[in-house]
C-alpha cells in the first residue's frame, strides 16, 4: 500500500487490550481516508445503540492519505464517531503536528472503545503502543499538561490532550494538539473524557513514507507549494490570520451580532479584524507542519484586566463567537476568553453561541436570576464571561454552568418558553460565525444537509459563493450571487462531493483552493496509487456523503432534520441582507432531486446507491 500504511491501532480501554489491525485497500479506494474511512469503519463495526459517552461508544482518529507529506495543507487528520452534542454522526478536523507523526510511526488511525479504570495516557512510539497512568495530569488545564508531557517525553513528541471540560463531559469539549490546534467541533473531548483518556502521545524514529510515484509527486509538490505560498489569500492570512477578511464580512452581512439579531455593526470593521489583532497583540505567526501559509496567531496582552502572556491567539471563528456574537468589541477580552476556552478544553464556536443564546434568553426574561444563581447575563459583559461563565461551563458547576454545558439546543429544550426559536443550529450543532443570510444562501443549504450539522468547512460552499472556486472539469463554472437561491442546489451537488474528498483527504481548505481538479487526481495517484480519473475521484466523494447520511438515518435522522432554526431563517433585520428571505425548502427539494435522495427519508435511493457501488449498504438500512 502506498501513502497509507493500511494499519490502525485498536484499543479497548476497559481491558487494556491493544491490537494492530489491517484495513483492506478497497476501503481506501472507496472512502479515501480521514472522516470517510472512519465512517466506513463505524458502519461495519460501530455500536449504533451506544450512548456517545458510554464505554461501548467508538472514538476514531483517522489520517488521510497525504499525512506526512511536505506539502502545504496536508498535515490534518479527523476524529469521528457519534457526537455527544448532537447524537448524530460527527467528525472534526485538526491541523498541527499529530497526523504526520502518527503516519511516520506506521499508522493511519486509532480506534478507541471501553473505559479505563483510572485516568490514562496512550503512548505510541513507532510500532510499540502502551497505556500509562495519567492521574498526575487529571484535572489540569491543557497548557500545563502539554508542558509536562513535553518535559517527560521530549519536545519532538506530539500529543492530543483534553482539558477539564472533557473530563467533566461537557458536550462540546474539544481536543487540542500541542495546546494550539483543535479538533473543535461535535464534542469529542467529552468522549475522550468519558473513557478516562487524558491524552495521546506519539513519536516516530524515522520520517519516511512510501509513495506510489515519488518522482511525479515531487514534481507536483514543487509546483504546488510555491503557488499556495504566493497566492493572494495566503499572503493576506500570513500577515493578518484567518480574520483578515472579517472587515469585508462586516459589510456583506456575513458576521453575526448578538445571537444573529443583527448583520451590521460598523465598529467591528476596526475593532475585531485581523489587522487590528496583528497591530495590537501579535507576537509572531505560526503554522501547521510543512505549511507555507502560516495563518496561526500568537499573541500577548501586557496591560489591563485581560492581560495574558505570549501564547496561542484567536482565529476568525473565535474572534466572532466570543466577540460580536455576544455583543463585545473588546479584542483583548476575546483573546483572553479564547485562551481560557483552549486551556479548559471548550469549542469556542459552541461556547460563544450558547452564551449568546443565554444572554438573549436573560434579556427576554426566559432565563431569570433564579436560573443563574443571581448572575446577570448582559450583552458584552466580558468580565462575567471570562471569570464566571466559561469556568462554570467547563466545571459543570452552579445552575447556569449545568444548564449551558450541553449546548444551546439542549438548554433551550430544558427551559422551554419558545427559546428554541432563537437558537442558531442545524441538527444540534451550533452555526459557526458565518451568517448565511449575508454570506450566501447556498451556505444555508449546506448547513442544513450536512450530516454533522451546521458546518462551514464540511463543504466549500462558502468559498464558492465568495468566488474563490472555479472547477470547469466537474461542471462548476457558476458566478454565484450569494443572496439568492439561484444555482445553489446545483453548486451544492458539487460541493458535497468535493468537500467530502477534501475532508476525507484531511486537506486544509485554505491550501486546496489553489489546487486544480486534475492536480487533485494526480495527488491521489502519485501518493497513494489509487489509479483514479476525475469521475472516480468525484464518485468517491459522493459515496462518502451518502454513507454519512445512511449512518444518520440509522440514528433516526431523516429529511425533516435538514433544516435551520427559525432565527436562522427569519430575514435579516439590518445591513446589506436586510429583509431578504432564504428559500431553503426550494433549494432542498432541488438538491434531493439532483442527488437522487428520498425527500422524506433523506437518504439516497436504491438506484443511486447501486450506481455508487453501495448495494450492500442499502441492505443494512
Amino acid at each position: 500500500m502506498y501513502g497509507n500504511t493500511g494499519k490502525i491501532i485498536v484499543v479497548d480501554l476497559t481491558t487494556g487490550k491493544i491490537e494492530i489491525a489491517s484495513l483492506p485497500e478497497t476501503d481506501y479506494l472507496s472512502y479515501i481516508g480521514g472522516s470517510g474511512l472512519a465512517a466506513r469503519y463505524f458502519w461495519e463495526r460501530g455500536n449504533f445503540q451506544a450512548d456517545p459517552l458510554s464505554a461501548e461508544a467508538m472514538l476514531i482518529f483517522m489520517n488521510g492519505p497525504f499525512a506526512g507529506l511536505k506539502l502545504s495543507g496536508a498535515s490534518r487528520s479527523s476524529v469521528a464517531g457519534r457526537s455527544p452534542l448532537t447524537g448524530n454522526w460527527g467528525d472534526s478536523s485538526c491541523g498541527g503536528y499529530f497526523a504526520p507523526e502518527l503516519r511516520y510511526a506506521g499508522f493511519d488511525g486509532i480506534v478507541l472503545t471501553g473505559k479505563a479504570e483510572k485516568p490514562s495516557l496512550l503512548v505510541i512510539e513507532d510500532n510499540a503502543v502502551c497505556i500509562e497512568s495519567a492521574e498526575d495530569y487529571w484535572g489540569k488545564g491543557i497548557e500545563s499538561v502539554n508542558r509536562s508531557l513535553k518535559d517527560k517525553f521530549g519536545k519532538t513528541w506530539r500529543n492530543l490532550i483534553i482539558g477539564p471540560a472533557g473530563e467533566n463531559q461537557v458536550k462540546y469539549a474539544l481536543i487540542l494538539n500541542e495546546a494550539h490546534h483543535a479538533f473543535g467541533r461535535a464534542g469529542f473531548g467529552a468522549v475522550m473524557g468519558s473513557k478516562n483518556l487524558k491524552a495521546i502521545v506519539v513519536k516516530a524514529s524515522t520520517k519516511t513514507m512510501t509513495l506510489a510515484d515519488p518522482e511525479a509527486f515531487e514534481t507536483l509538490r514543487k509546483e504546488l507549494n510555491p503557488r499556495i505560498k504566493e497566492a493572494l489569500a495566503s499572503d493576506v492570512m500570513r500577515v493578518n490570520g484567518t480574520a483578515a477578511n472579517l472587515e469585508g464580512g462586516v459589510y456583506s452581512g456575513d458576521v453575526p451580532i448578538r445571537n444573529f439579531t443583527s448583520n451590521f455593526w460598523q465598529e467591528m470593521a476596526e475593532s475585531l479584524t485581523g489587522s487590528t489583532l496583528s497591530e495590537k497583540y501579535l507576537t509572531h505567526g505560526g503554522a501547521c507542519a510543512y505549511c507555507t501559509i502560516a495563518c496561526k496567531r500568537n499573541v500577548r496582552i501586557t496591560e489591563g484586566i485581560f492581560a495574558i502572556p505570549d501564547g496561542p491567539g484567536p482565529e476568525y471563528e473565535t474572534i466572532v463567537s466570543l466577540g460580536s456574537l455576544i455583543g463585545s468589541m473588546d479584542l483583548a477580552a476575546v483573546c483572553k476568553a479564547g485562551r481560557i476556552c483552549n486551556d479548559l478544553g471548550l469549542d469556542t464556536i459552541t461556547t460563544g453561541a450558547t452564551i449568546a443564546w443565554a444572554m438573549e434568553a436573560f434579556e427576554k426574561g426566559d432565563i431569570t436570576a433564579a436560573d443563574t444563581d443571581g448572575i446577570s447575563l448582559i450583552w458584552g459583559d466580558m468580565e462575567t464571561v471570562i471569570d464566571v461563565l466559561i469556568p462554570a461551563i467547563a466545571a459543570r458547576t452552579g445552575k447556569l454552568g449545568r444548564l449551558l454545558a450541553d449546548g444551546s439546543a439542549a438548554a433551550a429544550r430544558r427551559i422551554g418558553k419558545g427559546s428554541s426559536d432563537y437558537t442558531a443550529h442545524a441538527k444540534g450543532l451550533e452555526v459557526p460565525a458565518h451568517d448565511p443570510r449575508g454570506g450566501g444562501h447556498g451556505l444555508a443549504l449546506t448547513y442544513a444537509i450536512s450530516p454533522r450539522g451546521a458546518c462551514h468547512v464540511a463543504f466549500p460552499m462558502l468559498f464558492m459563493e465568495m468566488g474563490a472556486c472555479y472547477y470547469p472539469e466537474i461542471g462548476f463554472e457558476y458566478e454565484l450571487e450569494p443572496k439568492t437561491d439561484e444555482n445553489k442546489a446545483e453548486a451544492a451537488v458539487i460541493a458535497v462531493a468535493l468537500g467530502s474528498i477534501e475532508n476525507s483527504a484531511c486537506f486544509c481548505q485554505f491550501a486546496d483552493r489553489e489546487i486544480t481538479i486534475p492536480e487533485w487526481v494526480a495527488l491521489f495517484n502519485t501518493v497513494a496509487g489509487y489509479g483514479w480519473d476525475i469521475d472516480a475521484m468525484m464518485l468517491a466523494g459522493k459515496r462518502v456523503f451518502y454513507l454519512k447520511r445512511l449512518i444518520n438515518y440509522r440514528f433516526g435522522r431523516t429529511a425533516a432534520d435538514d433544516t435551520l432554526t427559525p432565527r436562522m431563517l427569519e430575514p435579516a433585520r439590518d445591513g446589506e441582507p436586510e429583509g431578504i428571505a432564504i428559500n431553503l425548502d426550494a433549494m432542498k427539494a432541488a438538491f434531493y432531486r439532483l442527488m437522487e435522495m428520498d425527500p422524506i427519508q433523506g437518504i439516497p435511493t436504491q438506484s443511486a446507491l447501486i450506481a455508487c457501488g453501495m448495494a450492500e449498504e442499502f441492505e443494512h438500512i
